[in-house]
């Protein structure tokens, strides 16, 4: 049975090409950003799906040599030796993975690796840019290959998110250093990150999953929304490793913005990203102070930000000081009922029902997130809502 990869999802050699391309690097005005429609067109030749026998990801081509193509994608879709794995193209043509090459060799190493397929089909090759140009507030979008709606393996289809960087850390496990919200699901592990210009700053790998300590002490998981994905310049420092000669990749280093985003909030949604930029940061106080002004001029993304303030709010729930705005329940019930689907919100609420010692009520909670997320075909999801019902009965 199929499990599916996205790092957070689950709780808790070297292609090269025909010709081979030479460095490009373009020197010019800053680009103008292409609408999300655009990128889409980029997106959907370049990535590709990588199945095998235990699980589903994503992934995206980089070179060409010949017949032979080089994927990139992250270890963890990747990494068992003694499986077969296929790449499947977006044109629908599966090819059975010729080599894996295992950049992570280690636990702290990067979660990255490269996949060699071979074709006589002419497949565009992704366009890098320099990663570190993706500062707090920069737009990107993420594309791959989902198991929602009941669907696995070859049966998924390509979606695109946008999505907003939240923080750059300098160090995480795993090298998982560019964050960002947007709404990722299993099977997006190892799918492209790009940015406004449809270029690749990251590969995407872990989402949804944070973690929160109550006080009572336990160490609690919420759905948090935000996501990381590993940079392609922590790639291009491995390309030795890789086998892989910068001369065969497509670089374009123009700025695709003239500059960093102001943090000073004008508007409703200038507020609701400072907070979710806070509040990834772990300044919680200050992130419910930015998610309560931009509810003053009543966005339609009022269920985002009462869900948000509910995950500050159990961020800060062994605080002495609770008197400073709602619990993270009253939030979480906000949520709902602005949106009577929102799953997450269900499902944190029924934490939070927990940490109050309030069984009957998480478990109604747990039942309804449940029915959701198998609704919405999110089954890890699922699996662990039915877990968690059978826990507490």
């Amino acid at each position: 049975m199929n499990r599916n990869f996205s790092r957070f999802d689950t709780l808790s050699s070297v292609l090269a090409g025909t010709t081979v391309a030479a460095l490009t690097i373009i020197i010019g005005q800053p680009a103008i950003a292409k609408t999300p429609q655009a990128v889409a067109n980029i997106a959907g030749p370049l990535t590709v799906q990588v199945n095998s026998a235990i699980g589903d990801g994503s992934g995206v081509i980089i070179a060409k040599n010949g017949k032979t193509y080089t994927v990139l994608t992250v270890n963890h879709v990747v990494e068992k030796p003694d499986i077969k794995y296929t790449v499947r193209t977006s044109i629908g043509k599966n090819y059975q993975a010729t080599s894996v090459t295992r950049l992570q060799t280690t636990p702290t190493d990067p979660d990255l690796a490269v996949v060699k397929f071979e074709s006589p089909e002419e497949y565009p090759v992704a366009t890098i840019a320099d990663s570190d140009q993706a500062v707090i507030g920069t737009q990107i979008f993420v594309y791959g290959y989902p198991a929602t709606g009941g669907l696995f393996g070859a049966e998924r289809e390509p979606e695109l998110s946008p999505g907003l960087v939240t923080s750059r850390p300098r160090n995480r496990p795993e090298g998982y250093t560019l964050r960002y919200q947007a709404v990722t699901w299993s099977g997006m592990s190892g799918g492209p990150v790009f940015d406004s210009e449809g270029r690749v700053i990251g590969l995407h790998g872990q989402g949804e999953f944070g973690f929160a300590q109550t006080s009572s002490g336990e160490v609690a998981p919420i759905k948090t929304g935000f996501n990381a994905a590993v940079p392609i310049n922590t790639f291009i420092a491995k390309l030795v490793l890789a086998g892989i000669n910068k001369s065969e990749l497509k670089v374009d280093n123009t700025p695709a913005i003239p500059g960093p985003v102001s943090t000073i909030p004008q508007d409703a949604q200038a507020y609701y990203f400072r907070g979710l930029s806070r509040l990834d940061q772990g300044d919680a106080w200050e992130a419910i102070a930015d998610f309560n002004k931009a509810l003053a001029s009543k966005p339609n993304y009022t269920p985002e930000l009462y869900f948000n303030i509910g995950n500050a709010r159990t961020l800060i729930s062994s605080s002495i000081d609770t008197t400073r705005g709602p619990s993270a329940i009253q939030a979480y019930t906000r949520a709902i009922a602005a949106n009577p689907g929102f799953a997450d919100a269900y499902y944190n609420r029924a934490l939070a029902h927990l940490e109050n010692k309030e069984k009957p009520e998480a478990i109604a909670d747990f039942q309804k997130a449940a029915e959701l997320y198998k609704q919405g075909g999110r089954t890890t999801a699922y699996q662990d809502a039915r877990k968690r019902i059978e826990q507490l009965q």
